[in-house]
């Protein structure tokens, strides 16, 4: 072997360590358990921590992490919805809860019907499509049931509705 395809071979060789080596410095740079619970107790609409976000996105062993701990602060979860037809999902069961999706009339725009008997309403809904999130504070409960208008001209709105309707969506009643 000549002297330059041996070089060749070792620059190559030095690559492939520096590249297997970067997942062992990315995990000692992956958020702690504070700093994700902290996350998963925000108000809806706060400020939030993008990098934090960007590690919760981009690595699977942190967003099972962050998925657990919500589900662990959430009053009920449902991980996807158990639909039997193959179109969009109008309503699903989370825990004790009944969500349901009525659609638009010319009038109105699609409204969230919360309804449930657990011990304390929920005060926030946060669902999990893929790597989108949407949070949003939920009303109090007008006799027994909260009523969020799923109004396209709010963008969070707007995307909860169309992520509740998936039923690979997640849903966290917190």
């Amino acid at each position: 072997m000549s002297d330059e395809a041996r070089l060749l071979a070792e620059i190559h060789a030095a690559r492939a360590l520096m590249r297997a080596g970067e997942p062992a410095r990315d995990t000692s740079r992956r958020p702690g358990a504070a700093e994700l619970w902290a996350h998963a107790a925000r108000e809806p609409g706060g400020p939030v921590d993008l990098a934090l976000v960007r590690a919760i996105r981009g690595d699977p062993a942190t967003a099972r992490r962050y998925r657990a701990l919500l589900g662990a602060q959430a009053i009920a979860h449902a991980p996807l919805a158990a639909a039997a037809s193959d179109g969009a999902v109008a309503s699903r069961r989370v825990g004790a809860f009944t969500l349901e999706i009525l659609p638009a009339d010319e009038d109105a725009p699609p409204l969230l019907v919360l309804r449930g008997s657990g011990a304390r309403p929920p005060r926030a809904i946060e669902a999990m499509l893929g790597d989108e999130t949407v949070r949003l504070a939920l009303p109090p409960a007008i006799d027994g049931a909260i009523l969020v208008a799923l109004d396209p001209g709010v963008l969070e709105a707007a995307r909860l509705g169309a992520m509740l309707q998936d039923r690979d969506c997640a849903v966290f009643l917190l």
